[in-house]
């Protein structure tokens, strides 16, 4: 805002010179008049305006209200994007276990079809499966025939069936359920020997390799091992242990 201020000039009246020419008796009044002076011009005081106080600024309620709405707004939106990228990455976390116990599974079943497919050669190399067993004795005691594993019972008294393995155990008898076989897994011909002591319930209580194996590899003569301490012979009076020997025969097919 603009003030205007205006000063009116009163210029200063022309005085005359008093002149005295003496007393005129005449003239003379009982006393003498004072000296009339002229009045002084007093010029106004101006008093300036004094300036509008300076209003500090008020805040707006409805402009802090506004403010924070605004931010909170957008800590909403920071959040909700925060838990966005949280699930995607908890997606991506459950579909690569998903894909790793799919590859897991496929793995296994392959190796399943692949271990079926080792089963079925090893029943072709055991005789196409057969649980029969021969009795392999001498002339003179044995259960079954003296023969060779490779002959038949047409070819007379030194002939039997070999089957898939067979064992020499004088006076015994294998059980009901035959030898049993070892897990064939490594394409090997050839026989493996097995030194038996069994008691007197029937029961393997000892094997070693014995004379006559050809086979080297350390995991079919381990398999050989654990398949003859399952073997189960017939059960004979008395307390003493028998020793005799099982043979496992391997043909590739």
């Amino acid at each position: 805002m603009l003030f205007t201020y205006l000063t009116t000039v009163v210029s200063d009246e022309e005085e005359g010179i008093l002149v005295s020419f003496g007393n005129v008796d005449l003239a003379a009044g009982t006393f003498e008049p004072a000296s009339v002076g002229v009045d002084e011009v007093v010029s106004p005081e101006v008093i300036p305006t004094p300036a509008p106080p300076t209003v500090a600024p008020t805040e707006d309620p409805n402009l802090s209200q506004d403010l924070e709405a605004s931010i909170q707004i957008e800590e909403q939106k920071k959040k909700r994007k925060e838990e966005a990228r949280q699930e995607e990455i908890k997606r991506k976390v459950i579909e690569e276990e998903r894909k790793t116990a799919l590859a897991l599974e496929k793995k296994k079943e392959e190796e399943r079809k692949r271990q079926q497919a080792i089963s079925n050669q090893v029943a072709g190399a055991f005789g196409a499966g057969t649980t029969s067993a021969a009795n392999r004795g001498s002339e003179s005691e044995g259960a079954g025939s003296q023969g060779s594993s490779e002959g038949t019972s047409s070819q007379g008294a030194n002939s039997g069936t070999g089957g898939y393995g067979e064992f020499s155990l004088s006076g015994r008898s294998i059980g009901a359920g035959g030898l049993p076989r070892p897990v064939y897994t490594v394409q090997e011909e050839g026989r493996i020997v097995i030194n038996i002591t069994v008691d007197s319930k029937g029961n393997v209580i000892a094997s070693a390799i014995g004379r006559g194996t050809n086979i080297d590899n350390a995991s079919m003569r381990t398999s050989a091992l654990n398949a003859a301490k399952k073997a189960k012979f017939n059960t004979i009076a008395g307390t003493n242990n028998q020793t005799g020997t099982i043979t496992y025969r391997y043909f590739l097919k």
